[in-house]
């Protein structure tokens, strides 16, 4: 790794890391081999960590470093409950159409779901809702309500690779080239609140689908 790597790309690098569950609950993130790996000191891994703990993603505990976050099951409700009230408001500060570059973006990566639909790689899957996520953070037009719309993702994310395994992968690619058809409709028109309402009836969606196959339960809203 070169020496001049940013705290950002450390950063991202691990988050996407631990939402991949490449990195899963308990695992133990030390800052020398961190550091190693990217070639820099411990000062920005250290930096890093306390991002990712503000996060909810690692728990940091003094005397036995830094490890990654388990799943609550009850943070996770609270979490779903406001994302699913946030996800209706976001409406209110998307900038559409979207530019080019987005829409651009968000068609191929329809392309590459045809892709996963052959290959059934999982961790390919996961990877495509979280530049899916990232995509849509980018119309959002007010940062303070960017920066908690990411937030609370990031803190729920894992619960669908979590469970993947154990859902029906024909079903959810499905249902994601679905959300990704209707968007690309929604992200060449100007209502913002019709981008949301399908944001939030595919979150709806899946939380019916976790009922199945874990405790979470459905979150009214």
């Amino acid at each position: 790794m070169s020496a001049k790597v940013s705290t950002q790309e450390i950063h991202r690098y691990l988050r996407e890391q631990i939402l991949l569950l490449d990195l899963p609950p308990g695992a133990r993130l030390r800052e020398e081999r961190v550091a190693e790996h990217f070639g820099v000191s411990r000062t920005p891994v250290r930096e890093v960590l306390f991002r990712l703990e503000f996060e909810g993603l690692v728990e940091i505990t003094s005397g036995a470093g830094a490890r990654v976050s388990h799943l609550d099951p009850k943070s996770l409700r609270d979490t779903w409950a406001v994302r699913l009230r946030l996800a209706e408001m976001v409406g209110d500060f998307v900038r559409l159409p979207a530019p080019p570059a987005i829409l651009g973006d968000v068609q191929k990566m329809r392309e590459t779901l045809d892709e996963i639909r052959e290959t059934r790689e999982i961790r390919a899957l996961g990877a495509l809702y979280n530049r899916f996520h990232e995509a849509m953070l980018g119309l959002v037009g007010n940062r303070p309500l960017a920066r908690i719309h990411d937030l609370l993702y990031v803190q729920t994310a894992r619960v669908w690779m979590q469970f993947l395994p154990e859902m029906d992968l024909d079903r959810e690619i499905g249902v994601m080239a679905e959300e990704l058809d209707e968007t690309l409709v929604a992200l060449a028109g100007t209502s913002g609140s019709e981008l949301a309402r399908i944001r939030a009836d595919h979150m709806r969606r899946l939380l019916r689908r976790y009922e199945r196959v874990s405790s979470i339960g459905v979150i009214s809203a």
